[in-house]
Parts: C-alpha cells; structure tokens; sequence
C-alpha cells in the first residue's frame, strides 16, 4: 500500500489560516489527478471542524495527535521547553501510526505544494533507495551553485563522522520518498532526532558569535533547558539556516540506518521554490514555498483549471503570525 502524507501544527486557538488553506489546496489537486491512493493528515493543536470535515470529504484519514507540547514532552520529558518552541519537528513524530499500516511507500509532502499529475508516477519512479528529496538548494548538487555558508557540506560529514553516521548528501524534505520500511527506522530514532536538535541549539546559544541566530525567547529558554540538562554536548550546526534543524538532524539520523540509500527526485518531476519547468509536461508536484503564494496559486489553478476546482477564490491566501500556527 502506497501512502501520502501531510502534517500541521497549531499552538493557537481553532481557527482556517494560511496554512490550512495551502494543505487543503494541495490535497484537492493531488485528488484531481488519483482519487484512491490513502492519504493521512497528522493534526498537533485545535483545528477548525469544518477542516477536518472538507478533508475527510476528499477521503483523507485525520490522525488528531494532540498538543505538540505534549508530544514532544512524551518523548523528550527533560529540557523539553526548547524544542517545543522550534515549531517544525512534528513532521517526523508520526511514523508510529503508519507502521502498523505496513505501507510499502511512503511520501510525505508539505502543505505548500500543488500536484500537475498523478502522484503514482512519483511512486513508481522512486522506489529502489531507501530516501528520495530533491537537492538541497545552495548545497553542492544545486543548480543554483553552492553556498557553503547556508551549508557547509565539509562541515556536516566531518559532524556525521563525529556522531558515527555515514554521510547522507543534503537532501530537501518538503517531498520526501520513503521506501523499505525507512518509517519504521526513523520512528525508532525519533529521540536522537530531538536530542540532535536540542544539542545544535545548545551549540548556538552557548557562542555568543551564533546565539542571535535563534530569536531572543528561544535563546533564553535553550539556556534554562542547559542548567537543567547541564552535561549536553554541543553539536556544531553546520548551516547559518535555523529553520533546517530538524532537516540536518535527520540526515543524520538515516546516516545511523545500516544499509540506507538515498537518491534525488528529478527537477522534471519535483519543482522547488521559484524553479520554472520551462514548459515541460512532466512534472508531478512543486514545492513552491519562498514565493508569492498568491501569485503561485492562482497560476497554478489556472492551469488545472480542467481538472482541478476549489471552493476559495483561487489564490486567496489568509494571514496568520507564524508564532501562532506553522505547517509543514
């Protein structure tokens, strides 16, 4: 059985935001194109009922999960208020509930996507690694050249060699391909995952020359979870991205999987960010954040306008603080 993904986190009161609006949006196009593959919406904090009611519409199974607080402090009960103010962990704590769904793949998306065509093209092509995602951009496989200040590709082997890891090349997780039981690999190191998370933090917020990377509460709460939790290692975070964390904690965490392979989903197939496609028939999915949503949206509805039909005016986009709700 052949899985599809999302999920979303909600620390304020239930209310349809941006966020929802985009998962919404990207489930609908992904069900233009196939109306059968199982799709499974992970749901930390209150949402809207007529959410969950316009999802289960489109036949997406809705896993309520719970405050994100609490997830995390289950699985992380010491120095835990750091990471529960890092936002966008909650995409990697749902593994448990699908292993006992005995997938055979797995892709999880963001919410910020949009499907051209059916997504078991994606499954079909990528299904002989372990990890399929797109290059991450600015590393050394991207088109757009290599930064080494937004990751610092000599760094992160020489950290993955540091905690026993083999080297996994950076890979983007807004579209991730899962295959041969990776969910159930990652689910069991889910706690490395948040302690690798908890010591880049300690790392940053120790240095004085990095501490004004994290914003100031989160500096302040790092530094109350260390007197608690005093004997932490740093680990050094080889990215001046505080947003990837989690994203570079879990190329370490598949790096601890024997055997793992990884491969990169094509650009003719995976769009990211303001990629064009030039044209081409063959992509499947954008990934479209860091673009105008607006603008993004009401092209790409229009150019599914015979397949695809939604309810919102296309490319409304609604406003919410990102201290209040974040989606991935």
């Amino acid at each position: 059985m052949r899985i599809v993904t999302y999920s979303l986190s909600s620390t304020g009161p239930p209310q349809i935001t941006d966020y929802h609006d985009q998962l919404s949006t990207s489930v609908k196009s992904l069900r233009a194109y196939n109306s059968v593959v199982p799709i499974h919406v992970f749901l930390y904090g209150e949402h809207p009922r007529v959410f969950i009611t316009e999802l289960e519409r489109e036949a997406v199974t809705v896993h309520e999960m719970g405050s994100y607080y609490g997830a995390i402090r289950r699985i992380r009960p010491r120095a835990f208020r750091t990471l529960v103010r890092y936002p966008v962990l909650h995409k990697w704590m749902n593994f448990h509930k699908l292993a006992p769904l005995g997938p055979s793949q797995v892709l999880q998306v963001d919410c910020d996507t949009f499907f051209f065509a059916d997504v078991e093209i994606l499954f079909e092509r990528y299904a002989d690694c372990h990890f399929y995602g797109r290059e991450e951009p600015s590393s050394k496989a991207s088109y757009y050249g290599y930064d080494a200040n937004y990751v610092d590709e000599d760094k992160l082997f020489a950290l993955a060699r540091q905690v026993g890891a083999a080297a996994v090349n950076p890979c983007n997780i807004g579209v991730s391909m899962l295959n041969h039981g990776l969910w159930s690999e990652i689910a069991k190191r889910t706690g490395i995952l948040l302690a690798y998370v908890f010591r880049f933090m300690a790392c940053l917020a120790r240095n004085p020359e990095t501490r004004g990377r994290l914003w100031p509460e989160l500096a302040e709460v790092v530094m109350l979870d260390l007197i608690e939790q005093p004997d932490v290692a740093d680990l050094p975070f080889p990215s001046s991205n505080v947003w990837i964390l989690e994203q570079i904690a879990l190329w370490l965490i598949m790096g601890h999987i024997p055997g793992f392979t990884h491969g990169y989903l094509r650009r003719e197939h995976v769009l990211q960010g303001g990629e064009d496609d030039g044209g081409s028939d063959t992509k499947v999915v954008h990934h479209y954040y860091g673009v105008d949503k607006n603008a993004f949206l009401t092209a790409a509805l229009s150019e599914g306008s015979g397949k695809f039909a939604t309810s919102q005016t296309q490319g409304e986009v609604r406003g919410v603080e990102n201290s209040k709700l974040f989606g991935i």
